[in-house]
């Protein structure tokens, strides 16, 4: 089962993973917080990822970091794969430039709250933390 770690701290990476299920997601996929003990121990078992505080792809023993893992995801639904395709046009130095650009002003760039999930939603977390109003 592939797994999806995200930094749940993060409103937007929290917010994208909503947004992943809302728009057809398979089930197959299960979200976990970095700050988890699962977390803990992907960092633990794979220590290159130690490197990233955002998402991160896990298939098996095979990882997937920034832009890679944001458009294999976006590839995997009905409606965006076309969106995947051209981006994956776009040299991976300069989409990992962006997400970092993002990742480093999501704060300042402007203010969004956290997504209150319904059942179906809440079924693809394995941590079933609840995240602070922000």
């Amino acid at each position: 089962m592939p797994i999806i770690y995200y930094d749940g701290t993060c409103v937007y990476c929290y917010n994208y993973a909503i947004w992943l299920i809302q728009h057809g997601l398979s089930p197959r996929y299960e979200f976990v917080q970095l700050q988890s003990d699962a977390g803990k121990k992907l960092k633990n078992d794979y220590p290159e990822s130690q490197k990233y505080d955002s998402v991160i792809v896990q298939h098996g023993d095979h990882l997937q970091y920034k832009s890679d893992a944001i458009l294999s995801l976006i590839a995997t639904l009905p409606k965006y794969k076309w969106m995947a395709y051209l981006l994956k046009l776009v040299p991976s130095v300069i989409r990992d430039a962006a997400y970092d650009f993002f990742a480093q002003n999501r704060k300042i760039m402007w203010k969004t709250h956290w997504h209150r999930p319904n059942d179906y939603e809440k079924s693809f977390f394995i941590d079933k933390q609840e995240h602070a109003e922000d």
